[in-house]
């Protein structure tokens, strides 16, 4: 157990060894740009119009989400009970068969 924490001990070493040899990457020049842009976005998003437009929106949404939802279920409830009707008259079919089979 000793051996192993210091095997541990000595990756743990050679991992910030290699990490401290890394090479730093600059940022991009455009970032503070991008940056500013994001801020002055968030800013103007708000503003009191468009909330109540980001609000109507995520309504809409909602309210299509719910109906897909809605419709998928109803389908897939459907489908369900349509093929469970097929599979109930074969089933009772094949008892009627061997009912016949069985009584000769």
């Amino acid at each position: 157990m000793r051996q192993k924490s210091a095997e541990e001990v000595r990756l743990t070493q050679s991992l910030n060894k290699l990490l401290d040899e890394m090479p730093l990457l600059e940022p991009s020049p455009a970032i503070t740009d991008r940056v500013m842009r994001s801020i002055v976005e968030e800013k103007l998003a708000d503003q009191p119009g468009s909330q109540q437009r980001r609000r109507r929106k995520e309504w809409v949404n909602s309210c299509i989400a719910a109906a897909a939802t809605i419709l998928l279920i109803q389908s897939g409830i459907m489908n369900k009970v349509l093929h469970l009707d097929a599979q109930m008259t074969h089933l009772a079919a094949y008892i009627e068969q061997l009912s016949v089979f069985l009584q000769f």
